[in-house]
């Protein structure tokens, strides 16, 4: 069974990212209402750096090189090549989608609703930076397919 190397400049970047994203979202809850932000902030810490990481490192330690103690794993979920999510024994599919859109449609959704109620610059920016991090996001799963094209003779 073939190993899998998080490197660790992707790991830390990727973990920064992410954190700067549950960020962004609390910013956007805030936005709307205290409790709300607050609320959101826990509820997406336990199950990001708890729950999700947590099931990252019930695969056996011996598929890493090193381990990065769930983090890369995290890290490949929201930002890594698509050959670091179809690994064996990354996450299931239902459980990525769940955990991309706790992040990233929901608050952007949320806070587009509030925006259309109450418009404010504050909550625009904000809306707009989601999307682009979900759109980013959503991206890093396309498979990147080589077109089979037929070799032309040069003419010489």
């Amino acid at each position: 069974m073939a190993t899998i190397e998080f490197p660790k400049k992707f790991t830390i970047i990727g973990n920064l990212a992410l954190a700067f994203w549950i960020a962004l979202d609390t910013i956007g809850f805030l936005v709307i209402n205290l409790t709300a932000g607050v609320v959101f902030l826990l509820v997406a810490l336990i199950a990001i750096y708890g729950v999700l990481k947590f099931l990252g490192c019930l695969r056996p330690c011996y598929n890493c090189k090193k381990c990065t103690f769930g983090l890369g794993r995290l890290a490949a979920l929201y930002f890594g090549k698509r050959s670091l999510k179809d690994y064996k024994y990354n996450y299931k599919l239902g459980t990525a989608i769940f955990f991309y859109a706790l992040i990233g449609p929901f608050p952007a959704a949320v806070l587009l609703i509030s925006t259309i109620q109450a418009f404010t610059v504050l909550k625009i920016v904000v809306v707009a930076v989601l999307l682009i991090l979900s759109i980013y996001s959503a991206t890093t799963w396309r498979t990147i397919r080589k077109l089979d094209m037929p070799e032309t003779p040069t003419s010489n």
